[in-house]
């Protein structure tokens, strides 16, 4: 089965969550950052797909507020090995003793968000939380600290809002389904 991102005229039977329903959950977002970190927040944005999404939430808080960058490379010999994490682009941003968001575009199995919390954790914040844009409940492993989730979704490949099919669709306004074919 592959996967193919929607033609022009199927696009809108492919819309999961519109442009407006994700500016009105991150409003949402918004305002529950601002009760709980009333001093202010730091959000470390995890890969080029969160980016959008990092940057239209910071534009949601009102609290005193900072954001950086991070990504992480992996190194595997073959297909068989479990790959190594690394950290390719650290954040420069001091987090120490902040109240920090880990933001991703999507959970699934948590290993990634584990790997970096262990990395963020060692720095020293107040506090340290995952915030995501997608949660697959069903996919999770690891237990982790969800703090602030914009939508629940399901195994379905999606792009959009930031988020690519190889290389392409990261500029869509909404979070859309691939197209699976036979």
């Amino acid at each position: 089965m592959t996967r193919r991102i929607p033609t022009a005229d199927e696009y809108e039977k492919q819309v999961r969550y519109n442009k407006y329903e994700i500016d009105k959950r991150l409003t949402n977002m918004g305002r529950e950052i601002d009760r709980d970190y009333p001093d202010g927040v730091t959000l470390i944005v995890y890969l080029r797909a969160a980016a959008v999404f990092g940057c239209d939430l910071l534009r949601k808080i009102t609290v005193p507020a900072d954001i950086d960058f991070l990504s992480i490379g992996r190194h595997q010999m073959d297909e068989s090995e479990t790959p190594l994490l690394f950290l390719r682009q650290d954040a420069t941003v001091s987090i120490f003793r902040r109240h920090v968001l880990l933001c991703t575009d999507i959970v699934r199995t948590g290993f990634t968000m584990h790997f970096l919390l262990q990395q963020l954790q060692a720095r020293k914040p107040d506090s340290l939380q995952i915030c995501t844009l997608l949660h697959n409940p069903d996919q999770q492993l690891l237990p982790l600290p969800l703090g602030y989730i914009g939508f629940i979704t399901s195994y379905a490949s999606l792009c959009g809002y930031g988020m690519h099919f190889k290389g392409q669709g990261r500029q869509y306004p909404d979070i859309i389904e691939l197209i699976q074919e036979d």
